[in-house]
């Protein structure tokens, strides 16, 4: 199953854009003083609905955002600077190095490594930047909390089965799939955490938007709702009655994988 196909049902898309994580500042500076170039176009490929985008949009004046989903677009935050777009993040259709910065949040290992490489050099300026970023499983509280017990059985004995192949790209902080050097002169691995308090109710919605607990209720719609068991089960080791005053201390850890000097194409690249 594509990307675009685990993520546009209508649901889903919802679930997506309530309670996907956005990014940090952190993040960001990061990734502007790596490039340290001009901020006149970024490029968000598979931007779902808009988690990195409209962060962008603050720090260049324009950003041309696409995705498979025309689900995921419509849930999209609009701002004046944005240009959402449904295409395919193989054939972007935009012109030759017209983009300052090409990003892919949380969504590099759906793609065709290579051919989806070919397309940012094509589509990057000379002196333009490759970003791309995911984050892995959250630790709740800390990693020997009751808590984290309940979430790895949920993700890993409940859920496991039903996630794609590709999650293990995820698992391995995009080891493997980075772009090589017939595609970049310099590629850099950074590894930051997030950290937040949440409500536990915050905490399901997110839940609710993976692809896997999405396609295990359309498998089993006559079992029980695997994200309520595990709420019961976290309510009772946390102690508390009521999963939006009860609060966890969330921390994601995060992968950020950046890229210059993009190698120019050649006719053995067409």
């Amino acid at each position: 199953m594509t990307c675009a196909k685990l993520f546009s049902g209508a649901h889903q898309a919802l679930c997506y854009a309530q309670h996907r994580p956005t990014y940090p500042e952190e993040l960001y500076s990061i990734i502007l003083e790596f490039d340290g170039g001009p901020k006149s176009l970024a490029v968000d490929v598979a931007c779902g609905s808009g988690q990195a985008t409209t962060a962008l949009a603050e720090l260049y004046a324009r950003v041309v955002a696409q995705d498979g989903s025309e689900e995921q677009l419509q849930h999209a935050m609009q701002l004046p600077n944005i240009d959402y777009q449904h295409r395919d993040a193989h054939e972007t259709g935009l012109p030759d190095q017209c983009a300052d910065l090409v990003t892919v949040a949380q969504a590099l290992h759906w793609f065709r490594h290579g051919e989806f490489y070919k397309e940012v050099r094509r589509i990057l300026k000379p002196s333009g930047t490759f970003a791309a970023w995911t984050y892995s499983l959250p630790i709740l509280n800390h990693r020997q909390h009751p808590a984290q017990a309940l979430l790895l059985h949920l993700y890993e004995g409940v859920l496991g089965p039903y996630w794609a192949e590709r999650r293990r790209l995820v698992e391995a902080g995009y080891r493997g799939i980075e772009p090589g050097v017939e595609h970049f002169g310099l590629v850099l691995r950074r590894e930051l955490e997030t950290q937040q308090e949440q409500s536990v109710d915050d905490l399901l919605g997110y839940l609710r938007s993976w692809s896997a607990y999405e396609t295990y209720r359309t498998q089993h719609p006559e079992r029980p709702d695997p994200v309520l068991e595990f709420k019961q089960q976290l309510l009772g080791v946390l102690g508390a009655r009521d999963s939006l005053e009860a609060k966890l201390n969330v921390i994601t850890p995060l992968t950020l994988i950046m890229a210059k000097e993009p190698m120019p194409l050649s006719s053995a690249d067409a």
